[in-house]
C-alpha cells in the first residue's frame, strides 16, 4: 500500500510541473530564481527532467535493487492500480471558501485556469527538492544518496535551499494546494499501515516505502507534530521487536532519522533505540553515507550519544577513503556541534581535507572551517591558511550565512587577513539585505575581535537592525553591545533604543552574556536608563556564583566607573574571589590594577578589618605571580596596541594611573629604564624587595605602589 502512496506523491509533483505552458520557463539558481525569456534550450532541459519518478530508484550503488536484481520501481508500477487509488484519494476532499470542492489529487492537465509563472517556479523547486531527497548528484564518494539528507546541520542551509513561497503566491487563492493534500493523505495512510499485522510490516518493501514517504514529507515541511510523534512511538516498538534487522536496513533508518531532523521532532526513546540498533549492525552494513547522515541527524536534534559516536568514529577511520566531500563536511559539523572532539578522527579528516581543498563546494567549505574553529587547536590552523585562495575564488558564490560562518571561524582562531576583510566589506555592501539580524551581530563581533572600527559596516548593521530588534536572541544582543563597546562606537540613540526594546531578556541572560551586557554599556560611557542599570546589578548579585573569576574582575573594574560606582557589587565580588582563592596569571594582572583604582576612588581606612584582610589575601596571591620573570610576558590589549607608538622607549615616569584598562600599568612596566632593573626582577626605582617589605607593613599601599611610585 505504501509504495502506491509514494508513487502517487511523485506523480502529483510531475502533474503540477506539467501544468505550465511552454511559453513560461524559469531557471533555478542557487539561492534565488531568475525569470528568463523563453529559450528552447531551457525548455528541453525541463522536458528531460519530466520523468522524475522513473529515476527515483535508479541508484548508482544498487542499494535500491532487490535481492533478485530486479528494479523495484518496475515492480511497483506493474502493481499500481491507478483507478482504485484515484477513487480512494478522491474521498478526501477539501472545501474552499467558495464552497466548491477540489479532489486531493489531479493527475490530468487542467485547462480551466491558465497557470501563473509561479507555478513553473514551484514545479522546479519541487523537482529540485525531490532530487535532493532521492539522492541524485554528480560528484564522487558516497554514490547516489549524498543529498537525501538535505541540510547538513541545524545552523547551516542545504546546498540549494529554495526560498519559501506561500500557497497563495504559487497557486492563487481560488484552489487548494494539491500536493499538500496528497501529503496529508499519505501521512494518514502511514499511520494506518503501522497498525497492521506485524508480518505485513516486517518486510523490506514496507520500510523502504516508509522511509521515502517520510523523506518527502520532511522535504515539503509537513510539520504535523502529532503524526511525527505517533510515528516515532510505533518505530520505537518495532526497533524493540525480534528479527527486525532482517527487514530494516540502516539505509532506511538513516533516511527516517534525517526526516525527523528536518522537521525538528525529538523523541529521545526513539533516538536511543535507534542508536542501539545501529551499534548492533554489522560493519559491512554501514555505508559511509549512512554514518554521515546518522551523525548529521543527531547533530541537528542536539542529541548526544557518546557510545554511538565512538562506535561510528572507529568505522569512519577504517573507511576514511570512502568518504565523500559532503560526508566529511557533515561528520565534522556533527561531531563539533555535539562536542565530541576526538583528536584522532579530526587529525585523519584534516589530512584528507588539505589534499582536496579545491573539491569542496561553498557550503561544505564553510561547514569545515566552522567546525575546526571550534576545536581551538593551533595544529589545524594550516587548514585556515590554505583555505584563503579557495575562499577568494568563490567569494561571491557563498550564501550570506556561509560568509558569516567563515568570518566567525577566522575570528575565533584570530587569523586575520586584510584581503579577506576587503572582500567582506564589498560583499556586505552589495548583499546587506540577505543577512539575518543574528548574522549581522556575529559579523559585528568578528570586526571587534580584530579591533577593526569599520564605521561604514557598523552603519549598515545599525540600519538593517532598525525595527528588527525583536529577531535578535539574547546572545546576539550581548554580542552587538560587546562589539560597539570594544570599538568605542558610541551610537547612543541606537544602543539605548536596543536595550530598551530588549530589556525583558536581561533576567534570562546567562553569566557570560550578562558580563558582556554590563561591561560593554559602561565602556561606552553613555547615559544608561536607571531601571536598566538597576536590573543589571540585581541580576549580577543574584547570579554572582555562576561567573568565572575573570568575569567577576571585569564587572568589578567596570563598577568603579565614577558614574556607576557601586561599593556593594565591588565588595561582594572581592569577598567571593577571596573565598574562591582565585589564582591565575591573568587574574593577578587584573586584580592588582583593579584594587589600585578602588583605592583611588575610596579611602581604605573606611573599610572594615575583615574586608581589609580580604584585600590583603588577594594581593598576596597576585604577588605570587609578580615575582615570576614571566609575569610581564602578557598579550597586549587593544588600548595598549593603540598607545604603543606614543610612549618613549625609556626615562618614562608614571605618577598615577587613570582607569583606562587593567593592563596599562603592566604595559608601561615593559618600558622601564634598564638601570633600574633589580636582580630579583623588580621593575621600579625602589626595587621589588623594598616594595614587598613596605607593602606588607602597609597593605593599603600595595595598589598605590604599583601606579604612583614606579620610576622608569
Amino acid at each position: 500500500m505504501l509504495k502506491h502512496i509514494y508513487l502517487r506523491i511523485m506523480i502529483t509533483k510531475k502533474a503540477l510541473r506539467n501544468k505550465c505552458p511552454n511559453e513560461c520557463r524559469t531557471r533555478w539558481k542557487i539561492g534565488k530564481v531568475e525569470k528568463l525569456e523563453f529559450d528552447h534550450r531551457v525548455a528541453n532541459q525541463r522536458i528531460e527532467c519530466g520523468n522524475m519518478e522513473e529515476k527515483t530508484y535508479k541508484q548508482l550503488d544498487d542499494h535500491l535493487k532487490d535481492c533478485n536484481g530486479g528494479c523495484l520501481y518496475k515492480k511497483w508500477s506493474s502493481c499500481l492500480d491507478t483507478e482504485a487509488d484515484v477513487e480512494d484519494l478522491n474521498k478526501y476532499k477539501q472545501t474552499v471558501k467558495t464552497g466548491s470542492a477540489w479532489p486531493y489529487i489531479c493527475c490530468t492537465s487542467v485547462t480551466s485556469r491558465v497557470p501563473k509563472r509561479e507555478d513553473v517556479h514551484d514545479g522546479c523547486v519541487n523537482m529540485h527538492r525531490s532530487r535532493l531527497g532521492n539522492g541524485e548528484h554528480s560528484r564522487g564518494g558516497d554514490k547516489g544518496w549524498d543529498k537525501c539528507g538535505g541540510k547538513s546541520n541545524g545552523e547551516e542551509l542545504s546546498e540549494m535551499d529554495p526560498p519559501n513561497e506561500s500557497h497563495s503566491e504559487a497557486y492563487g487563492e481560488e484552489r487548494p494546494d494539491e500536493l499538500k493534500c496528497v501529503l496529508s493523505y499519505a501521512s494518514s495512510q502511514v499511520i494506518k499501515s503501522l497498525h497492521l499485522n506485524k508480518d505485513y510490516i516486517k518486510c523490506k518493501d514496507f520500510f523502504m516505502s516508509l522511509s521515502l514517504i517520510c523523506n518527502q514529507l520532511a522535504i515539503h515541511q509537513f510539520d504535523d507534530k502529532t503524526f511525527w510523534n505517533i510515528l516515532s512511538v510505533k518505530l520505537t516498538e518495532l526497533l524493540n521487536s525480534e528479527n527486525i534487522q532482517a527487514s530494516l536496513c540502516v539505509r532506511w533508518l538513516a533516511l527516517i532519522l534525517n526526516s525527523f531532523a528536518r522537521v525538528q521532532v525529538v523523541n529521545r526513546n526513539f533516538l536511543r533505540q535507534s542508536s542501539i540498533y545501529i551499534q548492533s549492525c554489522k560493519e559491512e552494513d554501514l555505508h559511509t553515507f549512512d554514518i554521515s547522515q546518522i551523525a548529521n541527524c543527531f547533530g541537528k536534534l542536539n542529541y548526544r550519544d557518546e557510545n554511538l559516536f565512538k562506535h561510528m568514529e572507529q568505522l569512519i577511520q577504517k573507511k576514511i577513503n570512502e568518504l565523500s566531500y559532503q560526508s566529511i563536511s557533515n561528520i565534522c559539523n556533527a561531531y563539533c556541534k555535539l562536542n565530541f572532539l576526538f583528536p584522532n578522527l579530526f587529525f585523519h579528516l584534516s589530512k584528507k581535507i588539505k589534499k582536496n581543498m579545491d573539491k569542496f563546494n561553498e557550503q561544505e567549505l564553510a561547514n569545515i572551517l566552522n567546525s575546526y574553529s571550534k576545536l581551538g587547536v593551533k595544529n589545524y590552523y594550516d587548514i585556515f591558511n590554505r583555505s584563503f585562495p579557495f575562499v577568494y575564488s568563490k567569494f561571491y558564490k557563498f550564501k550570506a550565512v556561509e560568509i558569516v560562518m567563515i568570518t566567525n571561524a577566522y575570528a575565533k582562531c584570530q587569523i586575520y587577513d586584510k584581503l579577506f576583510f576587503s572582500y567582506l566589506f564589498t560583499y556586505i555592501k552589495k548583499n546587506a539585505n540577505l543577512f539575518e539580524p543574528s548574522e549581522l551581530a556575529i559579523l559585528a563581533n568578528a570586526y571587534a575581535n580584530f579591533n577593526l572600527s569599520e564605521l561604514k559596516v557598523f552603519e549598515i548593521i545599525k540600519n538593517k537592525l532598525f525595527k528588527r530588534e525583536h529577531l535578535l536572541q539574547p546572545g546576539n544582543v550581548a554580542m552587538l553591545l560587546h562589539a560597539f563597546g570594544k570599538l568605542q562606537i558610541r551610537e547612543e540613540h541606537f544602543i539605548i533604543n536596543l536595550i530598551m526594546k530588549k530589556k525583558n531578556i536581561i533576567n534570562s541572560l546567562d553569566s557570560r552574556n550578562l558580563t558582556l551586557f554590563y561591561v560593554s554599556l559602561i565602556k561606552l560611557n553613555i547615559h544608561i536608563p536607571t531601571d536598566i542599570c538597576t536590573l543589571l546589578k540585581r541580576n549580577i548579585l543574584a547570579k554572582l556564583h555562576t561567573f568565572t573569576d575573570l568575569a567577576l574582575v571585569s564587572i568589578c573594574y567596570s563598577s568603579m566607573s565614577h558614574t556607576y560606582f557601586d561599593i556593594n557589587i565591588v565588595s561582594s565580588i572581592l569577598i567571593l574571589l577571596n573565598k574562591r582563592k582565585a589564582n591565575s596569571k591573568s587574574f593577578a594582572h587584573q586584580i592588582h590594577v583593579t584594587l589600585f583604582v578602588l583605592h583611588s576612588l575610596y579611602d581604605f581606612f573606611h573599610f572594615s578589618l575583615k574586608f581589609l584582610h580580604c584585600l590583603y589575601n588577594l594581593l598576596n596571591r597576585a604577588y605570587q605571580h609578580i615575582t615570576k620573570p614571566s609575569y610581564y610576558d602578557i598579550n597586549k590589549s587593544a588600548i595598549q596596541k593603540k598607545i604603543f607608538p606614543f610612549f618613549p622607549q625609556k626615562y618614562l615616569n608614571v605618577q598615577a594611573e587613570v582607569p583606562i584598562g587593567p593592563f596599562v600599568v603592566d604595559f608601561l612596566l615593559n618600558r622601564k629604564h634598564p638601570h633600574h632593573q633589580t636582580p630579583e626582577g623588580g621593575g621600579g626605582g625602589i626595587g621589588l624587595n623594598h616594595r614587598i617589605t613596605a607593602e606588607k607593613s602597609c597593605p593599603h599601599l600595595r595598589g598605590r605602589t604599583r601606579g604612583q611610585f614606579f620610576q622608569f
